[in-house]
């Protein structure tokens, strides 16, 4: 009784997507729009379970569907990271990625990336930061792992900030993350010749087409230009305040 009852639940559910319905202890199908409902507590008890299991069917599809039909996305929780690099007093850089995937391909950012299921945000940071750039070191290394020679400090207070990232084409939402901003300083190195500070040469990886640190005037010209994502000067402007007001203490 119990195998039937599933199948019955199962052949009602693929009626009903395709606008039909069953009634039960019967084999005609009939548009919903046109049909009544059988009363016999059978029939509402599958109709109710194929109505909840198509709505909830509706609220899962995903952004792969195609254009004619309802998208409903869950927003992901992502985290992204400001690494300041400072030179000289003048001479303030931050650490952008080139995205080598969609959304945003080809656009420059901060290294970022989806949070992994039991994963700590200020976890998925250091690990998205050096998986797209190779500064710092992954979750648990031993010391064996590719990484490049800079000294890294963390704020480990939380992030500093949160942003939305949403996507929207043709009318529907393809994306939606929920980004915690977190803030990392990085030490300059001897430049080639000795001669003055620079940033460490990172290594693109993983997500990351391309990587390379921007000053803040760069980073205006690139966003007038549209190879800039515009939320970084946002976040940006907001850490550099907090810093000046020495609220991120890093360690």
């Amino acid at each position: 009784a119990a195998w039937l009852h599933v199948c019955s639940c199962k052949f009602v559910i693929n009626l009903i997507r395709k606008d039909y319905v069953y009634e039960s202890c019967s084999t005609r199908t009939t548009p919903r729009s046109t049909m009544r409902l059988g009363t016999s507590s059978s029939g509402i008890l599958l109709l109710s379970y194929a109505r909840g299991a198509a709505a909830f069917s509706s609220t899962r599809r995903w952004a792969s569907s195609s254009a004619s039909e309802p998208v409903a996305v869950i927003p992901r929780a992502a985290v992204s990271v400001v690494a300041r690099c400072e030179c000289a007093k003048d001479d303030v850089r931050y650490a952008l990625v080139q995205r080598g995937k969609e959304p945003n391909k080809g656009i420059w950012s901060f290294a970022g990336g989806k949070i992994e299921s039991g994963e700590s945000s200020m976890t998925a940071a250091r690990r998205e930061l050096w998986e797209e750039t190779r500064l710092g070191s992954p979750p648990g290394d031993d010391g064996t792992a590719e990484s490049v020679d800079a000294t890294i400090s963390w704020h480990t207070e939380g992030p500093v900030t949160s942003s939305d990232s949403i996507h929207i084409d043709d009318g529907l939402v393809r994306w939606h993350y929920v980004i915690s901003q977190y803030f990392a300083t990085i030490e300059p190195v001897q430049s080639a010749n000795k001669s003055v500070l620079e940033p460490p040469k990172m290594i693109p990886s993983d997500d990351a087409a391309d990587a390379d640190f921007f000053s803040l005037a760069d980073i205006e010209k690139g966003i007038g230009k549209g190879w800039i994502t515009p939320g970084v000067l946002r976040v940006i402007r907001r850490v550099e305040a907090m810093h000046a007001a020495c609220l991120l203490e890093c360690k």
